[in-house]
């Protein structure tokens, strides 16, 4: 088994750890899911990345003011607009769908560690079905949100956007439509 192949399989333990709903890959059998990057946005972001760890280590080393912290900051964010950019280049070409929702999953998650309190919030997963150029696709889409308060604002949101009859809406990649996203395009 080769780096690429250990590294999918470490992918697909993780991604349905704990989930009834097993997740279905959209990248081809085998091959790593990444996240899509544009030079622009890898540059920025790099960029950004960079920015902010040097004016860090100045301020903390006390080489420099704490007004360099702003030059931090301002890294920080283009690297936030160079994400933002990525997504939306990725996504312009991306067709809204008609789908059936065949089964929701809810579950609490815990949220990586963030100081002395565990927080959680609740997740879902979908397993919807839609037609695209004459054959049936069954996936597991992404969805823009990350996550919810509570169960009942989980169930909220998704009885908003799944009619009875498990209608529902996907954005999808018409060139890989397995890649698809619940409700509406991701922002990030």
């Amino acid at each position: 088994m080769g780096i690429e192949q250990k590294l999918r399989h470490l992918q697909d333990l993780g991604n349905n750890f704990g989930w009834r709903i097993q997740w279905i890959p959209w990248q081809g059998q085998g091959r790593v899911e990444k996240v899509y990057n544009t030079w622009l946005s890898l540059m920025t972001g790099l960029g950004g990345a960079v920015l902010f760890l040097v004016s860090c280590f100045l301020v903390l080393t006390q080489r420099a003011h704490v007004s360099v912290l702003g030059v931090g900051v301002l890294g920080l964010m283009v690297a936030v607009l160079g994400r933002l950019y990525a997504a939306r280049y990725r996504q312009a070409a991306w067709i809204k769908v008609a789908a059936r929702c065949d089964d929701i999953e809810i579950r609490k998650a815990r949220l990586p560690h963030q100081g002395a309190k565990l927080r959680y919030v609740w997740v879902f997963r979908l397993l919807c079905r839609f037609n695209h150029e004459g054959q049936e696709f069954t996936v597991t889409p992404m969805s823009s949100r990350a996550g919810f308060e509570s169960e009942d604002a989980a169930n909220t949101y998704l009885h908003e956007r799944i009619a009875e009859d498990g209608s529902c809406t996907l954005w999808i990649n018409p060139d890989n439509p397995f890649e698809s996203v619940f409700d509406k395009k991701m922002v990030i």
